[in-house]
């Protein structure tokens, strides 16, 4: 693991100062999910201002069939004049309710125009009109595309990767989970950002200061309420749906996963980290002393941010190019 030294208070004030004016208003009830689709509406309009659109990354949408026979759509992301080998499946954050496949454009073209590996991003449906499994099906059937389309798109099969933050990071989680247990796709390696995995974790904790919870413990009550719906009995959930519930993590591909010591998931991603470790998993984990939840977006212009997508950047390019 990586620490970095203190954060001084001046840092955490620029941090804050940064945050969208959506994240100061009135906060959302428990369950509203239209209220958070409303805020995430307006943050995302602001992050995307952010981090503007590479000029050198071009977009193209692709449907593919769904086992059912329905149309998942996926965008492909490709630097242009890139030779690197390789690919990655990302898989958005939105704690399972909000955020769309546009809403993370720039933030999957940062990805490419940095790294220079093609990116697949999945149009998952959000809970709780579609719960669990959904998200997890969709995410295996456009991994099962990368493979079989590999010769066609001109990347590796044996150097497809698969990442993606918050609850994306989660659902990464649980589709590598499910991987080894039933597909048995070759998987080079998960990228695992700050990623949302106990469904557990609803209870406050004094560590983790209200005014730099970016995603509150109501927030992540609704969003696992929301994704497990589908589901007879909430005492059994299912380590695809919640990893953290997982008690061998053994056979996973090489791991980066990262967390911030003002994030609430703090405790459950280093918990998830060591598991890893101890089941013989290479693992490259960051903790970012001082950062909330999605400071690498919200505080863009951050030190500690450019730290962590040059960590994130650093990890891909060394298993995937």
């Amino acid at each position: 693991m990586t620490l970095f030294g203190n954060i001084d208070a001046g840092v955490l004030r620029a941090l804050l100062r940064q945050l969208p004016s959506a994240l100061r208003a009135k906060p959302c009830d428990l369950g509203d999910i239209e209220c958070r689709r409303q805020m995430s509406e307006s943050m995302n309009e602001d992050l995307g201002q952010r981090f503007g659109k590479a000029s050198d990354v071009t977009i193209k949408d692709h449907r593919i069939p769904r086992p059912d026979g329905s149309q998942l759509r996926i965008r492909v992301y490709r630097k242009i004049g890139s030779t690197t080998r390789g690919a990655l499946l990302y898989i958005h954050g939105g704690g399972m309710i909000v955020a769309s496949l546009e809403d993370y454009d720039e933030r999957c073209m940062h990805y490419t125009t940095n790294t220079g590996l093609p990116l697949v991003s999945v149009d998952y449906p959000l809970a709780p009109e579609a719960p669990y499994p959904a998200q997890i099906d969709d995410a295996l059937t456009a991994l099962a595309w990368m493979h079989n389309s590999a010769k066609d798109e001109g990347w590796d099969a044996s150097r497809i990767g698969i990442g993606g933050d918050s609850a994306g990071g989660g659902l990464t989680a649980g589709t590598v989970l499910k991987n080894r247990d039933t597909a048995h796709l070759p998987l080079a390696c998960q990228l695992l950002v700050y990623p949302m995995l106990d469904d557990r974790n609803v209870i406050p904790d004094r560590r983790f200061p209200k005014q730099f919870q970016i995603w509150t413990y109501i927030d992540n009550e609704t969003g696992w309420d929301a994704y497990l719906s589908g589901l007879a009995d909430r005492a059994d959930v299912p380590i695809y749906a919640a990893p953290a519930r997982a008690t061998d993590l053994s056979g996973l591909p090489p791991t980066y996963i990262d967390t911030g010591t003002l994030d609430i998931f703090h405790d459950e991603d280093i918990a998830y980290a060591k598991k890893m470790i101890t089941d013989g998993v290479s693992v490259e984990g960051h903790i970012w002393n001082g950062a909330p939840h999605g400071f690498d977006y919200f505080a863009f212009d951050s030190s500690i941010a450019k730290r962590a997508w040059d960590a994130r950047f650093a990890f891909l390019v060394e298993h995937l190019s």
